[in-house]
């Protein structure tokens, strides 16, 4: 089966972010932050925010948003229904992508939304 990111599983308006930050909660990792909140519409989707802030220059910006979105891509099948924004900081800047998606499993089997399997072992398709 191939695992595809399509547009429903992306937030995209200022109002679904401002939902997620107001209603979720923070997870902080040492590469990225990441805010989980329910879903009110049953579906998981993602965000991410990389500003200027980050870095500025626009390659170094979009890397960190490609690892982020394939991190996440690798590991929504195993998570439940919930929004989550994942901003990256910039200890993100030399990791390598299992790194990331490591990182990523093993903050949200912390929290409860990933089986401590998949964090141990993340997918590495």
């Amino acid at each position: 089966m191939k695992k595809t990111l399509r547009k429903p599983e992306k937030l995209r308006f200022k109002a679904e972010f401002d939902q997620v930050r107001l209603n979720g909660k923070k997870l902080v990792g040492s590469a990225f932050l990441a805010v989980c909140a329910p879903s009110p519409d049953g579906l998981t989707r993602c965000g991410v925010i990389c500003s200027r802030k980050y870095s500025l220059l626009a390659v170094k910006r979009n890397r960190a948003r490609r690892l982020l979105w394939e991190s996440f891509r690798l590991l929504k099948e195993f998570m439940p229904a919930c929004h989550i924004i994942l901003i990256p900081r910039r200890k993100m800047e030399f990791r390598k992508r299992q790194e990331v998606t490591r990182e990523l499993a093993g903050m949200l089997a912390k929290e409860g939304l990933v089986p401590q399997e998949i964090a141990d072992l993340p997918p590495e398709c």
